[in-house]
């Protein structure tokens, strides 16, 4: 859902347009697909104001995650000037009892961002250039001569990040393309953004008139709000969950106790980049992943003074790891104690045993987290690193997928999972989730970071597949 978000909900910096956009109010209509089944819709209507525009878009889906149905709100409203560059906006995400708003404002070389979720401190992003929004993506690529062969380059900024990022659009052949209203001929553009790739179609006028998105999910141009938003079958969304599993061949008897677990990678798409020595390598072609020896870690005296960790101590819109909220609570669970080894442990106990497992579609940070008391893996792994970080412990967030055994829902297999490293003389994986420490050796990571990283999971989970050599 986040990659979804990120990538309609983003804000761009396009290429100089050609022409000026005409002063004209549009409204768009969009049915979203999935699994051949329509699970929502989305409506964006630009108007015109006396010395700009504002930009409204709402989406409405149906999803699922891990068998438990959500259903997910998303709405935006922007002021821009006549060109479309940013002046502010409010973004705001509903899911069940999950609800984000974040306010941003433009000035000068910076964007200012603020929500309740991120506590009383604003954000500051740098921005080198104006930005303006990926709902009026479309409007540019209209104004641009379009050709087979051309690509087109952009800085994207999404909620999600913490920094601007590339995204080329690569114009390909013309295609006829099947809509609701009837087939038309429209350009295939294929998109590269964090290592995610998307596909839209645009015809000669400059309309997007189908975009193909993260896990099988497809956005189709509607003719009007009636046709956009019937058809919607209540319960039938895209299990997200099921959807990112990875396909494996092979059991794991007792995964949670796993020591030592060799996988043969196939359909990898570069196998060196799952490689995160020590813990997980690659050995003759073959993933060998080694639960950490706790006996082997070296504790020490808190706050670390390690230069080389200081990425790893401050605070950032995920992990407010300097709210006054979060670093009262550090205080309380670590108390006294300064031994790095015995405060990663009890932040752990707290974390698992005070976090309700509930599986949940929202943008996840500590503060937020904090305050609901709730979440799935990625709700636990953000508390996790503000709280250490609060009382001076290394901690970051991994991404990657874990063995689950069957169960009345799902069958066995990998899954996705988010989890931690924190520093103790060497990176030790630990699972608040599962209360792990360390985390057992089904755990295998796929990127390091914050929750902005996960959209380079995409591309990964639909091209990997693992076959258990051994386990025990």
């Amino acid at each position: 859902m986040a990659v979804l978000v990120a990538r309609n909900r983003g804000l761009d910096q396009p290429a100089p347009a050609r022409h000026k956009l005409p002063a004209e109010a549009s409204e768009q209509w969009h049915g979203i697909y999935g699994e051949g089944k329509k699970i929502g819709y989305s409506r964006r209507v630009r108007k015109p104001t006396e010395d700009g525009f504002t930009v409204e878009s709402d989406a409405q889906i149906e999803l699922s995650m891990m068998g438990t149905p959500q259903l997910v709100f998303t709405h935006l409203q922007a002021d821009t000037d006549r060109s479309l560059v940013l002046r502010r906006f409010v973004f705001h995400l509903r899911s069940g009892s999950s609800d984000f708003t974040l306010h941003g404002v433009a000035r000068g070389n910076e964007l200012e961002l603020t929500s309740e979720s991120f506590g009383t401190r604003p954000v500051h992003v740098p921005i080198s250039t104006p930005i303006v929004l990926s709902e009026t993506l479309a409007d540019f690529i209209g104004q641009e001569r379009l050709e087979t062969g051309r690509t087109l380059r952009y800085s994207l900024f999404d909620p999600l990040s913490d920094a601007p990022a590339p995204v080329s659009l690569t114009v390909g052949p013309i295609e006829r393309v099947a809509l609701p209203s009837g087939a038309r001929a429209a350009y295939r553009v294929d998109e590269e953004y964090r290592g995610a790739h998307f596909r839209m179609w645009v015809d000669a006028t400059g309309d997007v008139v189908k975009e193909e998105g993260p896990l099988g999910m497809t956005i189709v141009r509607e003719r009007d709000a009636s046709t956009a938003m019937s058809g919607i079958e209540s319960g039938a969304g895209v299990d997200l969950g099921a959807k990112a599993a990875i396909k494996v061949v092979g059991t794991i008897a007792s995964p949670r106790s796993a020591q030592r677990l060799r996988l043969r990678v196939a359909a990898a798409p570069a196998l060196a980049a799952l490689s995160f020595p020590p813990r997980q390598r690659v050995e003759d072609q073959v993933l060998v992943v080694e639960r950490d020896d706790e006996r082997a870690l070296r504790s020490y005296t808190l706050p670390a003074r390690d230069l080389e960790r200081a990425d790893d101590l401050r605070p950032t819109a995920f992990f407010q790891s300097d709210d006054p909220a979060i670093r009262g609570l550090a205080e309380q669970i670590v108390g006294r104690d300064s031994d790095a080894m015995r405060s990663a442990h009890r932040i752990l106990d707290w974390v698992h045993t005070n976090l309700a497992k509930v599986p949940t579609i929202s943008v996840p940070n500590a503060a937020s987290v904090l305050a609901e008391r709730k979440g799935d893996c990625n709700e636990h792994a953000v508390l996790y690193v503000a709280l250490a970080r609060a009382a001076g412990l290394p901690a970051r967030m991994v991404a990657g997928v874990v063995y689950m055994p069957a169960d009345e829902a799902t069958p066995a297999g990998f899954y996705y999972h988010a989890w931690n490293e924190v520093w103790l003389g060497a990176w030790a994986a630990v699972d608040p989730t599962f209360g792990q420490f360390p985390a057992d050796a089904t755990h295998v990571a796929l990127v390091e970071g914050g929750p902005d990283k996960d959209i380079a999971l995409i591309d990964t989970f639909g091209q990997l597949r693992f076959d258990v050599e051994d386990a025990g």
